[in-house]
């Protein structure tokens, strides 16, 4: 699920970008085709997609032990190596007679030709019943370099600037409207506010409508998945400096999730006050959040989270760093006896995730880090089949349509840029 999250962020990012974005992505060393390469390394990630058996077998016993490690640390089956204390296993994917094949090794090759794709998942048992989890994946892009597609999002930023909402919609649906259509299938584009001030800045509103139903006639399991699960979700998310500025907000709730945002010069800017500042590369992200795993209501109020940005040539990259523990909105009784599983994961070191495009002599990957910990107990058992519930839903009824939707949303985005670039 997380892959098909990421790839329709990527889509609703370039879809506004247009041609300034484009272009701005054509300056690299690949030229016109830069922009046409990158989005054919993502549509190939998703298929047609050939499972190894090895790996088709494996999926299900590590979002079992997500949770719950003890369930797959002992299983001999899930590993390819091992050692006192730790176990591990590698994922290679790669283009191959027309289908991406993904499979399990004990030392997968680096991720380099654009469109492959390389992790690795370790497990350390640190005592008992405390576990962390270690994730690293790499997604080759091509040869588009990360200062270009910082270029690109300053250009998007600068476009904004010069727009109204009427212009902006009209570029879009001019410049990319195979991508636009497709992509409007799921997600509609409902408000588009940019309101111009004496600062010189500009605010940007976007919120975007989920409409489950658009896809239900090409994808009735996804589309079904997503209304079960998505629909639900109550979100918001405020991000803010040490001076207590805050930079940009998210909130979601009946499907509408809805980002505001300020820029100034093609940079982001504090929402309100003086736009003479730039975005430092620490900041707090302060969420709250709620869904329904099944007829329970789950969620948590006054998540902290630490951020630290990475903004060099080669490195553009996020970090999220959980030190302090949130309040816990769960079933009753759950969250009392839960107490301390639930704020092991915040104790120091805590947990962290880093995603980022890295720049390499082969090309740019696309990255990320996952580290979680986790100390079990029988009620985290119990949480954690009710996960396991949703992803074997997901993984056995909705992934191939969202594979496949996801396709043809990128490939229309290519197609896009390719007649783009032939009129430019």
């Amino acid at each position: 699920m997380r892959r098909v999250t990421v790839v329709l962020a990527l889509a609703g990012a370039v879809l506004p970008a247009c041609g300034p974005a484009a272009r701005e992505l054509a300056r690299g060393p690949a030229g016109a085709a830069g922009p046409r390469s990158l989005v054919q390394a993502l549509a190939d990630r998703f298929g047609p997609v050939d499972r190894e058996p090895g790996f088709d077998s494996l999926r299900p016993k590590l979002a079992a032990g997500a949770m719950v490690p003890s369930r797959v640390f002992d299983d001999p089956s899930a590993w390819r190596t091992r050692g006192d204390g730790w176990r591990a296993v590698d994922l290679d994917g790669y283009s191959t007679g027309g289908v991406y094949r993904i499979g399990a090794r004990g030392e997968a090759l680096p991720a380099r030709a654009p469109g492959q794709y390389r992790a690795s998942v370790h497990l350390r048992r640190i005592d008992g019943s405390r576990f962390e989890w270690l994730v690293t994946e790499d997604l080759a892009l091509g040869p588009t370099r990360p200062a270009d597609l910082a270029g690109a999002l300053d250009a998007l930023f600068r476009g904004a600037e010069r727009s109204t909402e009427a212009s902006a919609r009209a570029d879009i649906a001019a410049s990319l409207p195979r991508a636009a259509a497709r992509v409007g299938l799921l997600l509609r584009i409902e408000r588009l506010a940019l309101r111009h001030d004496a600062e010189r800045a500009t605010s940007v509103e976007l919120a975007v409508r989920l409409d489950p139903a658009g896809i239900r006639g090409f994808a009735p399991r996804c589309s079904a998945f997503l209304q079960r699960y998505a629909t639900p979700i109550r979100a918001s998310v405020a991000v803010a400096d040490a001076e207590g500025a805050t930079w940009w907000t998210l909130a979601a709730a009946d499907n509408l999730w809805t980002v505001r945002l300020r820029v100034r010069d093609g940079s982001l800017v504090p929402l309100a006050g003086p736009a003479d500042r730039r975005l430092p590369g620490a900041l707090r992200a302060t969420a709250d959040f709620s869904t329904y795993m099944g007829r329970f209501k789950v969620g948590e109020r006054g998540l902290a989270v630490g951020l630290a940005l990475a903004r060099t040539a080669t490195d553009k990259s996020l970090t999220a760093r959980f030190l302090e523990e949130p309040d816990w909105d769960l079933p009753f009784l759950v969250e009392t006896l839960l107490h301390s599983p639930l704020r092991y994961p915040f104790e120091r070191p805590g947990s962290e995730v880093t995603v980022g495009v890295r720049g390499t002599p082969a090309g740019t990957l696309f990255t990320g880090v996952y580290r979680a910990r986790v100390r079990e107990n029988w009620i985290l058992r119990w949480l954690g089949g009710m996960v396991g519930n949703a992803v074997d839903e997901f993984r056995l009824g909705a992934e191939r349509e969202a594979d496949e939707y996801m396709r043809e949303c990128l490939l229309a985005l290519r197609d896009d840029l390719a007649a783009l670039d032939a009129t430019s």
